[in-house]
């Protein structure tokens, strides 16, 4: 009987597959949907398909993906295409002559391109329907008796068993896993019926969330999966009595493997392979197994079909689903999200050089055969890519899918939430796919469905959603309990993005006092050194805006040119600051606060940042000195070692200047926290004169360097330090020149009679050089050479001021 329903499920699933036979003819998948649909109606047969089938001979996922058509049948489908530069990113002036010129013929497309795409849509939505009506009938609850459980309940074990193989498959084997765009399918389709299931049976939706309970299970663990508290082993050991005590009988000896021995002999469960013996045991089992292929089946059926203690509830069923589904997004989907947004990417990149050629064309006589050729080329690519995009945005970029991913999104927040305030210690047994998951969905959410992918922004359209992920990840800001490495990042690179847009960052800022000023309070205590250098870019982040010369998206010599994604979160931030946004004055009156609250904690702070100032330009001007040379031919190789030098050169620039800006801060909020400490304002002085000094000596090298374009050193440039340096000065000296500058409208004296303190240790350094300050009131030069802050005009403010502040420190000078 078990071998008829494989042939004629698989005979199904061949007519499934054979798509698109005749444009938009779709009677062949929805007669064998219709039809597979009927057969698991009836309740055996469809507790057999689950047990046997539907998750071992044929994967019941083939039947919830729709086989995109081939470029020949999509063209048929899609005759006419439509595409525009009009939503993308340029420079005003090339946008403007692109975009006159652009053809008018595409445009006249627009309408067919469109009804097309619509044609499509509505046939998978007919498609979709179906699937889920199928998969509806496989989740019946309602055909549970006292021996043997629900179908629901066996499919959700199953599923389990499902999304535990790809997790393995897809980390170590290609060749047996599920292709990414059936996984994507499945999570859709499960995740809506979900969505509906839950809706219809219970009456509070609100808050929804996943039961802690099946993080603490063992049945539940998947192998492979961490948790953010550290491993499950180590976990459960550490935690065992409070689990115990909180699960009470039967649970609490779930996991105990000395008092049971049997657990997963009782149930369908995952089975972990952790030794040889393991090995043999299992090798027994199959040897000693009954061949009768009947029997077999009908113990499988027993074996897995038995209550073996676990819950059955609705609210328990529907944690174990949701947590699979959430675990199979971290796996294979999110991943597959990104490649179709590629999608996005490559028409963009394809309609710019479109645009750009065909403009060559229009306005140039020369090469007019090699830029015909490339434009058909290109045209043909273009067209490819729009078909394709038509497709994926009647299939994959709707309005439903993004509901459903901000509905997985809402849940995950809420079971964060509910874990780290009610669960206590046990927050750790979270897996660490939720913060993970968290954070990947709240970027890619705001472009969804967009024909163009940002990644630049954090979801702000549902503001009360984007405000409780603020609020999580403040709270989780070094919380002890997390002590997963990469949570610890993601969780840092979360607060960074928060911190990159102006609605974001008011969002942030309405977070309550508590988490704010614990997250700040946090910031200020040691860490390592990896996890520092990006607490300091977040302080950085806050500065923005308030320091000297600090108001600039992207430094002046990397206006209009093209930043890489790629890279360390620092990097991409330094060069590229997001988007023009008002300084975070709540956050930093925080900083004030915790400053003023422990001044202790803020002084070691504050020491510690001049050690990792010390250190970081150090290694800069060494490195510096060494690369200078690196493809002084101009050739394009460039070896390894080199490159490798030229990277931490690189990172050890924006490491010095991100220190600047944040001791520019703290010396800013309260100058104190320097003048109080021994022998820390004549450091911080000989700091600041070292590198003034080294920075106006190596003024070929920066030449050099910025006309070569080698990689990675794209973000060096004098502008950058020299103007943070200027900050950190202004920062020490402010109160001494506004008291001054304010006695002399006063009093008027012909001469100053004293020199001030700070003043006197600033110029009493051994290493002050005034000269080393010319590139504040030098004029502007053609070559940058000397370097003038007059070159970028545009990035100052209260310029007159600064020089005023500047010609004190000389008048000072030269009364010495």
């Amino acid at each position: 009987m078990v071998s008829i329903m494989i042939c004629l499920i698989f005979c199904l699933l061949c007519e499934f597959k054979c798509t698109w036979r005749n444009q938009f003819d779709i009677s062949h998948q929805t007669a064998a949907l219709k039809l597979l649909t009927a057969i698991c109606r009836e309740t055996n047969t469809r507790k057999e398909t689950i047990v046997n089938i539907f998750f071992d001979k044929i994967k019941f996922s083939n039947f919830l993906h729709i086989i995109s058509p081939s470029d020949e049948m999509l063209e048929k489908m899609i005759p006419r295409v439509y595409w525009s530069i009009e939503s993308v990113d340029l420079a005003e002036d090339m946008q403007n002559k692109l975009i006159k010129n652009f053809p008018k013929d595409y445009k006249k497309s627009k309408s067919a391109y469109n009804e097309a795409r619509e044609k499509i849509k509505k046939l998978l939505i007919q498609i979709e329907k179906l699937q889920i009506i199928f998969l509806k009938t496989l989740l019946n609850d309602n055909d549970q008796s006292d021996t043997i459980v629900s179908s629901r309940v066996l499919f959700s074990r199953r599923f389990q068993n499902f999304t535990q193989e790809n997790i393995i498959y897809w980390r170590n084997d290609p060749i047996l896993k599920q292709p990414g765009p059936v996984l994507l399918s499945t999570f859709f389709r499960i995740s809506f019926l979900l969505s509906e299931l839950l809706s219809e049976e219970l009456v509070n939706v609100n808050d929804l969330r996943i039961h802690p309970n099946i993080f603490y299970l063992k049945n539940y663990n998947f192998f492979g999966i961490e948790r953010i508290g550290g491993t499950f082993s180590y976990l459960n050991n550490k935690y065992n009595e409070i689990i115990k005590s909180k699960l009470g009988p039967p649970f609490d000896s779930r996991n105990d493997d000395d008092n049971n021995t049997d657990v997963l002999q009782a149930e369908d469960a995952i089975i972990e392979i952790d030794s040889p013996a393991d090995i043999i045991t299992v090798l027994r089992r199959l040897i000693t197994e009954d061949r009768n292929a009947n029997t077999h089946i009908a113990n499988a059926v027993n074996r897995t079909l038995s209550f073996d203690h676990l819950p059955t509830d609705k609210i328990h069923i529907f944690s174990v689903l949701l947590n699979s589904i959430i675990c199979l997004y971290h796996v294979a989907c999110h991943r597959q999200l990104i490649e179709y947004i590629a999608f996005k990417e490559r028409l963009v990149e394809l309609s710019i050089d479109y645009a750009v050629v065909d403009y060559e064309l229009k306005t140039s006589n020369e090469n007019r055969d090699v830029l015909e050729h490339t434009l058909k080329d290109i045209e043909k690519k273009v067209c490819l890519s729009t078909r394709h995009i038509a497709w994926l945005k009647s299939l994959i970029f709707v309005a439903a899918n993004e509901q459903i991913l901000e509905w997985i999104l809402t849940i995950i927040s809420h079971t964060l939430k509910y874990c780290s305030d009610i669960e206590k210690e046990l927050f750790g047994f979270v897996p660490d796919y939720y913060i993970d998951n968290l954070l990947g969905l709240a970027v890619l959410l705001p472009d969804y469905t967009n024909i163009t992918q940002k990644f630049d922004d954090i979801i702000i359209g549902k503001k009360w959603l984007a405000k409780l992920i603020a609020e999580l990840l403040l709270n989780f800001f070094n919380d002890h309990r997390i002590i997963h490495p990469k949570t610890k990042e993601i969780i840092i690179q979360g607060v960074t993005l928060y911190l990159t847009h102006p609605k974001s960052v008011v969002i942030l800022q309405e977070v309550v006092e508590k988490s704010r000023l614990r997250a700040i309070k946090s910031i200020f205590k040691p860490m390592e050194r990896k996890i520092w250098i990006k607490t300091n870019l977040l302080l950085m982040l806050i500065w923005y805006g308030s320091g000297f010369a600090f108001r600039y998206i992207q430094p002046p010599h990397l206006k209009n040119k093209h930043i890489s994604t790629q890279g360390a979160l620092e990097e991409i931030v330094f060069s590229n600051m997001g988007t023009v946004r008002p300084p975070a004055i709540v956050l930093q009156n925080d900083i004030r606060t915790v400053i003023a609250y422990d001044k202790e904690t803020a002084s070691n702070f504050i020491n510690n940042s001049l050690n990792y100032l010390n250190w970081a330009f150090s290694e800069f001007i060494s490195l510096f000195q060494e690369v200078k040379y690196i493809n002084e031919n101009n050739s394009f190789i460039i070896s390894p070692e080199e490159a490798n030098k030229l990277k931490m050169c690189g990172k050890s620039f924006i490491y010095t200047v991100t220190l600047l800006r944040v001791i520019e801060m703290m010396i800013h909020f309260d100058r104190n926290i320097i003048i109080d400490q021994e022998g820390s304002l004549g450091r911080v002085f000989q700091l600041i004169c070292q590198i003034l000094n080294r920075i106006n000596a190596s003024s070929s090298t920066f030449s050099r360097i910025l006309t070569s374009s080698l990689p990675y050193m794209e973000c060096v440039h004098k502008f950058t330090i020299l103007v943070a340096t200027t900050g950190v000065l202004l920062s020490m000296l402010d109160g001494e020149i506004n008291k001054t500058v304010s006695e002399e409208n006063a009093e008027r004296p012909s001469k100053i009679s004293s020199i001030p303190e700070i003043t006197d240790v600033l110029i009493s350094d051994p290493n002050f050089d005034l000269s080393s300050l010319d590139f504040i009131i030098l004029s502007e030069n053609e070559n940058d050479e000397p370097f003038s802050l007059n070159f970028c005009k545009l990035y100052l403010y209260f310029k007159v001021f600064i020089i005023k502040k500047i010609l004190f420190i000389n008048t000072n000078l030269f009364n010495i």
